[in-house]
């Protein structure tokens, strides 16, 4: 079946190349800032804090990848698939790239701080930077497990597969091989994080977990993930999230 697929427009592409040059100095003060400083120390101790639910985490992922993965993915490729949910679904995997979510900060960022709304600038700062690392840390792991995604091939197990066997092409590290976690959820759970532990209307709230909740379910119904995938993501984006926030929290308290 063939769904409608978005190109986006040349000029729009040279747009974004100059919107990354505007960018990029101002993300460079950020980090000579601080708003990294401590994050490793500050997810160290997070880890240590909640140890205790490490190993239920990790028997979670293990009955999932064993019961749930592959049954769940063969469901969802047997059942007709409407191409206009389809295309919904895959419009929010769209609104969740590392990429727009981090420009979309960015942009949001930079308003608040024309508009001089200083403590919605800081929280928006801290959650862009959030999603940075969370993408970054989403980088590494995928390199790590190197998990076939489910759109390539219908074994749940099948980790390592870049080094072990399959691929040949570099390129195949960069899609086939890169299930496991999320990087579309562990960016937007980060981000997430910051914005729901400072708004505490329950509407915010509310509206902050319906997104995160979309996101981990469009990319698990476009057949792009595993579950595991993106429950693994959500704890690590949870886990980033918070550490990011804490080492900034002064920078809240600051401007309050």
């Amino acid at each position: 079946m063939g769904f409608f697929t978005y190109h986006m427009p040349p000029f729009l592409n040279v747009m974004g190349v100059f919107y990354i040059l505007v960018a990029a100095p101002i993300l460079i003060n950020l980090l000579r800032d601080g708003y990294w400083s401590g994050v490793f120390t500050a997810i160290t101790q997070l880890i240590r804090q909640y140890l205790i639910f490490i190993p239920l985490l990790l028997i979670v992922i293990l009955a999932l990848i064993n019961w749930v993965d592959l049954p769940f993915t063969i469901w969802l490729k047997k059942i007709e698939l409407n191409a206009h949910a389809y295309t919904f679904w895959d419009f929010i995997c769209s609104c969740a790239e590392g990429g727009f979510v981090a420009g979309l900060l960015f942009t949001i960022a930079m308003l608040a701080d024309y508009l001089k709304l200083k403590q919605f600038a800081q929280v928006t700062k801290i959650s862009l930077m959030a999603s940075i690392y969370g993408g970054l840390a989403n980088g590494v792991f995928k390199f790590i497990f190197n998990r076939q995604r489910p759109a390539i091939g219908l074994d749940q197990w099948h980790f390592f597969a870049f080094f072990e066997s399959g691929a040949s092409h570099f390129s195949d590290l960069m899609y086939a091989y890169n299930s496991m976690p999320s990087g579309h959820t562990i960016s937007t759970v980060a981000a997430l994080v910051p914005f729901y532990i400072c708004y505490r209307h329950k509407l915010v709230r509310s509206l902050l977990i319906w997104w995160g909740l979309m996101v981990c379910f469009s990319r698990v119904y476009t057949i792009n993930h595993w579950l595991s995938d993106v429950v693994f993501a959500s704890a690590l984006g949870l886990l980033i999230g918070l550490a990011v926030y804490q080492v900034n929290l002064k920078r809240l308290t600051h401007v309050a």
